[in-house]
This record gives structure tokens, sequence and C-alpha cells, in this order.
């Protein structure tokens, strides 16, 4: 790397303020060469020659009352705005340069068909992304979307840039002087700036502050500016087709189906078994008959409606209606069977006494 590129422009300014020549000549160079690639980005042609000369002149007359260090690249850059705006170039203007303009760079060819000519050498979504990236009437959002799978706005941009360049080069006899064979990702906003995608007049001109720093992305700003028009001029609008949006950033996993559970085969009712009958204890002698049975579900009624009485819920099952007279017989024995039994167990007692 040069001692050139190696010092900065503040350097070399405050080389120069100090006595030394060969400093301010270098600085003069850079100032220059920067001139020259912003005026050929901004006009096409050689439109942009007298407004880049007037400002070389106001430069070289005015550098003496610079005295702040820091304020030399504000203020070089303020002359030059001035200039190209009276042209009707300046930050605010944004018009369309799209243009085809022949030069020593295209060795006198048309930059629009050189463009062309390469285009099925270089990779399909390169060529996409530079034709939607150029289209004024493309939004930037389908720029994107073209460029997601390639690295990304902006670098997807960058790269599709030098591919154009290489292939440019190799297949056209374009003598350009910088193709990087790997995108630098620090340089990669040129290519908005070249495309005319940055948002506003003090992002360009804070872009255009920071390529002074930036020597030869300088040279290959300007080397490449008269295809910069041509891309703005539609050289590949026929492949500016955007892309659909995908649906979503992951892709749905199918849900499988559920495996069948095997039925069961119903299981039997149980049998109800019948409610187990209390054990009756031994009967207590009562001075009165025992109570008749409970009557049936279909005798529960009241006597004075014939209707149903809620109270009236059964303890127990009653037994059929054919054998209520044996049990009462039997019920009846056995109550007998014991008042005597009692009785005879207190005779022996008062005997034994």
């Amino acid at each position: 790397m040069s001692e050139m590129t190696q010092t900065t422009v503040i350097q070399l300014f405050r080389k120069w303020r100090g006595g030394d020549e060969v400093a301010g000549q270098e600085m003069a160079q850079r100032f220059s060469d920067w001139y020259y690639a912003i005026s050929t980005i901004r006009v096409p042609g050689q439109r942009g020659r007298p407004p880049m000369e007037a400002a070389c002149q106001s430069f070289a007359q005015g550098i003496v009352t610079v005295t702040r260090p820091r304020a030399l690249v504000d203020w070089a850059h303020d002359l030059l705005e001035r200039e190209l705006a009276s042209e009707g170039f300046g930050l605010d203007a944004h018009p369309n340069t799209g243009s085809d303009n022949p030069n020593g760079m295209t060795r006198d060819r048309s930059p629009t068909q050189l463009i062309r000519n390469v285009r099925e050498s270089v990779d399909p979504d390169f060529i996409r992304v530079l034709a939607l990236a150029y289209d004024r009437e493309t939004d930037i959002q389908a720029v994107n979307i073209a460029a997601d799978n390639i690295g990304g706005t902006p670098y997807a941009m960058l790269q599709a840039r030098y591919a154009l360049k290489r292939a440019l080069r190799s297949t056209q006899d374009v003598p350009f002087a910088v193709v990087p064979d790997t995108a630098d990702m620090d340089r990669a906003p040129v290519s908005l700036y070249e495309a005319n995608r940055l948002n506003s007049g003090p992002d360009m001109a804070n872009l255009e502050k920071w390529l002074l720093s930036d020597i030869d992305l300088c040279k290959d700003i300007a080397e490449f500016s008269a295809f910069v028009h041509a891309l703005r001029g539609g050289a590949l609008s026929e492949w500016a087709v955007p892309l659909q949006e995908p649906p979503s950033v992951s892709t749905p996993q199918p849900v499988a189906e559920p495996a069948p559970q095997p039925v069961a085969e119903p299981a039997a009712e149980p049998v109800a078994k019948p409610a187990p009958q209390p054990t009756p204890k031994k009967a207590t002698p009562q001075p009165t008959e025992p109570e008749p049975p409970a009557p049936a579900d279909d005798e529960m009624v009241d006597a004075d409606s014939g209707e149903v009485s809620p109270e009236a819920t059964p303890a127990a099952v009653p037994a059929p209606r054919g054998r209520a007279i044996r049990t009462l017989l039997l019920t009846g024995a056995t109550v007998v069977g014991a008042v005597i039994l009692l009785i005879m167990i207190a005779i022996f007692a008062l005997r034994a006494g």
C-alpha cells in the first residue's frame, strides 16, 4: 500500500500547512479524484465536468483560508455541492440520470449493450438483484427479498456489482483497474449510493465525505459510472421481476396423524346384585302386634290427591305381594315363641330361688 493511501487528507493538510509542498500536491490530487468520482455518479456523460472543474478552481483559491483541519472535508464538499446544485444535480434533486453514454472506458461502445452481452455469464440471482435495485419503480423490500439468499441487502448488491465488472473485463475487454475477487463488506453502502437507494440528501453527503478516506474506491466508482447510468436507464429492466415473499420465515412441519387407538370391547353391563337384606336381630317382645309390610311403589300415593308422595322413598325392595301372608304368619310365630321362652325362663328362675 502506497504512502498516499496510508496518509489521511487531514495529515496531508497539516504537512502542507507546515511547508511540505509534496504533501500539498498529494492532497490536491486526492481531492481531484474525489470530485471526479462524485460528479460522474451524480451527472451522466460529460455534463459533470464543468461543475467539477469549477469546484477544483474554488478549492485551489480558497484552501489557504482554511485553518482548522477538521473543517477541511465539509468545506471542500460544500464547494462541489454548490456547483452541482447550480446544474440541477444537487443532493435533494434526485433527477433520473439513466442514459447510455459511451466513453473511453467502454471503448466508445454502448454500456447498455455491453451489460446485455454479459448477462448470461453472470449468476441469474445477481442479475435479478441489480435489475430490481436500479429500477426506480421497485420498492426496496422487493430488492431485500431477492437478495435474501445471497448475502442480503446491500452486500448482495455489491457482490452483483463486482460480478458484472468481472464479466465485462474478461469477456468485453473493458479495462477496469479495480475488480476485487472478494467483495469488501465495508464498501457495501456504495452499491446503495450508485442505485439511488439512500434515504436522503444528508445520507448521500455523509457517504460522499466517507469516500475521501478510500481513494481506490473513488477510482472504482469513477470507472464504473457509465454502467451505473446505463443500469439506471433500464439496461436490465426485463429482469426486474420481484420474487414472491415467503409466507413465513420457517416452513411449518406437517403434523402427523395420530395413530388410531384400539377400540375396547364394550364391557358387559354388571348385573345388579340384589340389595342385601338386613339380618334380623332377635325380636324384642312388644306389647303390640307387628307392623304390616311396607306397601309397593305403586301403592305410595296420597290418599287425598291420588298422587305419589315425594317423601315416600322405599328403604328396601319390597317382597312380592303373593308371599305377604306367609311372611306375616312366620313373623308372628317367631314373636309368640320368643314370648313363651321368656316366660319359661322366668318360671324356672323363680323355682330355683
